[in-house]
């Protein structure tokens, strides 16, 4: 069942070139965007103000799925006020939003997001040459072969870099098993070999992270009625994986020692 729903999705999320509506990308979706449509109206469609605000424009897994654990019945409770608007000041009071409206508060919770695209940049990484990893990573744009390694950093293993999140199903355990495999893969071949240090060449690095985008520019995540996390301001998906689980678990099973530098 993990395996059907995680590699089972994702054909669905190819965009259909030809589909007419910018909410959802092809009929299967359009069947799910109508289901999870349903039942917002049937939570708040008597409240058409609370229907405007809540109802998505973008297609469903675009973004992260939540499921509805009572947040929409919440809104309905007579103290509780919807500002669909962005908060853009604080004073002493409270909070303006960006018609210019205030709203007294006693709490603020912030809840801005965080740091994605860095991820081991910003620990202070240097490889080969004084190569700072935050330097070799600027622009929110990270990349590494299969995810794990990174040219110019010998011996340095990624679990959970970029490329290599999910959004189509699956667990980020798994993710996790394939890469420790992989790593551990390269740690016995650089046994076996004598050698003191490994790092993927350049060549298929580029080749992996050319093919990653090509992949993309069919799927979901980089259409445009939406701004998800996945992507840094080129518009490039720096953290979803767009292929197969079981295409990543079988490139990762083993290394391919040709796809590497041992010294």
């Amino acid at each position: 069942m993990w395996w059907r729903y995680g590699d089972g999705l994702l054909p669905f999320l190819v965009k259909d070139p030809d589909w007419p509506r910018n909410d959802s990308i092809n009929r299967v979706n359009e069947r799910h965007r109508q289901e999870m449509a349903q039942h917002i109206v049937d939570t708040i469609g008597d409240r058409p103000e609370l229907l405007d605000a809540c109802m998505p424009t973008y297609p469903p897994y675009g973004k992260r799925i939540v499921l509805d654990n009572g947040w929409f019945d919440a809104l309905t409770k007579p103290n509780v006020t919807l500002v669909p608007e962005a908060i853009v000041g604080f004073d002493e009071t409270g909070v303006i939003d960006a018609s210019g409206s205030h709203h007294e508060v006693d709490v603020v919770a912030l809840a801005t997001g965080f740091e994605v695209f860095q991820g081991a940049a910003r620990l202070g990484v240097v490889g080969r040459d004084g190569r700072s990893l935050a330097e070799e990573w600027s622009d929110d744009d990270p990349q590494a072969y299969l995810g794990i390694t990174v040219p110019g950093f010998p011996n340095l293993f990624l679990l959970q870099g970029p490329t290599t999140g999910l959004g189509h199903g699956g667990s980020a355990i798994f993710q996790a098993e394939c890469q420790v495999r992989h790593v551990t893969s390269c740690l016995a071949e650089l046994v076996r070999r004598g050698a003191s240090t490994i790092e993927p060449k350049p060549e298929p690095t580029e080749a992996y992270n050319r093919r990653h985008d090509e992949e993309h520019e069919r799927l979901i995540w980089t259409h445009s009625a939406m701004r998800p996390w996945y992507r840094n301001d080129a518009g490039r998906v720096v953290a979803v994986m767009p292929f197969r689980l079981v295409d990543f678990w079988s490139w990762t099973h083993d290394v391919d020692a040709d796809d590497y530098v041992f010294t």
